[in-house]
């Protein structure tokens, strides 16, 4: 079966304390080590806003903006791929190379849920939620605007989506 997105063999979908099902290491994963490469659909703003107001009432959880006017999602129907249940964390493992492809910012050990920060993926788009992460660093709250915090664009180095990366090299930008 060709399926349009990778996950590593290390990896496996387990119930997880931070928002039902995540994913978890099932063998030791180095830094820089490729964990996924997210496949899907391409869309536009609009079919963004039709699925999100019609058939898929949670896309913006499933929802990677790839640039401006485009989405990438996994799937227009409802049916979750494994690797759509990286949960965020505020003190994330994992990061992102590229557009598409997850790495490990740091060695993680079997058992470990892998996570990583959403202000990596996520920008301009009306979308936050309450932060179950539990991490002491919490932000407690996550929004699609928390690219734009100093402090995170600082530790996160290398590791946004080059969407959002674009962003923060725009010279002159203006917040």
């Amino acid at each position: 079966m060709i399926k349009h997105s990778y996950l590593s063999k290390k990896v496996k979908v387990c119930s997880s304390g931070i928002n039902r099902r995540g994913v978890f290491a099932v063998a030791p994963i180095k830094k820089d080590e490729v964990i996924a490469v997210w496949g899907g659909y391409i869309i536009t703003q609009k079919e963004f806003s039709d699925l999100s107001k019609k058939r898929f009432k949670n896309i913006d959880d499933y929802a990677t903006k790839v640039c401006d006017g485009f989405y990438m999602v996994s799937c227009k129907n409802g049916t979750l791929e494994d690797d759509d249940f990286f949960n965020h964390s505020c003190n994330p493992n994992a990061g992102i190379k590229g557009q598409i492809v997850m790495v490990a910012m740091r060695n993680i050990k079997p058992k470990e849920e892998v996570t990583y920060d959403y202000a990596m993926t996520d920008a301009e788009f009306d979308y936050s939620f309450k932060c179950s992460c539990g991490q002491d660093n919490c932000r407690k709250i996550v929004t699609t605007k928390d690219w734009k915090i100093p402090s995170l664009q600082k530790r996160y180095k290398g590791y946004f989506s080059w969407y959002i990366q674009e962003k923060i090299n725009k010279p002159g930008r203006k917040y």
